[in-house]
């Protein structure tokens, strides 16, 4: 007794050109966002975008053409995963600091960096690509200190500084753009009293910016600026 066994087989010349290049573009995409998110020191960067992004194009390839030669399958089964998956990704960037809120910005790049891959996996390379610019300009725009897009808080900012007189702590409220006091201890030095203070400013600061409010009141022992809260 002779048996055949007859495969689908999918034209692997006709699809695996187009198959390569989705995954190109889709790691492309990815690199693009994590660039931006690398230059303000997050806690995900390229390669942590473009990984999610080119594995989310994968495994949209392999659900849509990895099981053609089944019938009766639900080809969207394995790409659906990809959005609960990568939630497991997005909480372990999130965390909680004095009552404060990191990542959650970055956490939602790489939940639409997925989608951004199982979009170009599925061919829909406009969409996919648009999706990306956006986002990336996104990121850049609110992260501006543009009056429209000001949050409540922008920085963390510990301060060392000596109690000259009854005017000090207003001084730094006016310097820091202070909108919240996180922790204020005091300590009876040799010198007088030092405060060790933890705000949240307004302000978004930078390097040369503390370096400048140092030089202009010499009572600001140190400035230790944390990282941002978006």
């Amino acid at each position: 007794m002779v048996c055949s066994i007859t495969f689908n087989v999918i034209d692997w010349n006709g699809n695996l050109l187009d198959w390569m290049v989705r995954i190109i573009v889709a790691t492309i995409c990815g690199f693009g966002i994590g660039y931006e998110r690398k230059s303000r020191s997050k806690e995900a960067g390229i390669r942590t975008h473009a990984i999610v992004c080119m594995a989310s194009a994968i495994m949209m390839i392999v659900s849509k053409y990895g099981f053609s030669d089944i019938e009766k399958v639900d080809y969207a089964r394995l790409a659906a995963q990809v959005i609960s998956g990568i939630g497991f990704l997005g909480a372990g960037i999130i965390f909680v600091r004095r009552d404060m809120l990191h990542g959650l910005t970055t956490a939602a790049g790489i939940w639409t960096t997925a989608g951004i891959g199982l979009a170009i996996g599925a061919g829909m390379y406009a969409i996919g690509i648009l999706s990306a610019v956006l986002l990336v300009v996104i990121q850049i725009i609110l992260h501006r200190p543009l009056r429209l897009f000001r949050e409540n808080v922008h920085d963390v900012v510990r301060v060392v500084a000596y109690l000259e007189d009854d005017e000090t702590i207003e001084k730094i409220k006016k310097i820091f753009a202070v909108s919240k006091f996180l922790q204020f201890k005091t300590t009876n030095t040799d010198a007088g009293y030092v405060a060790d203070i933890e705000i949240a400013t307004t302000k978004q600061l930078t390097a040369a910016d503390i370096y400048a409010i140092m030089q202009q009141n010499p009572f600001l022992k140190t400035v230790e600026r944390n990282e941002e809260m978006t």
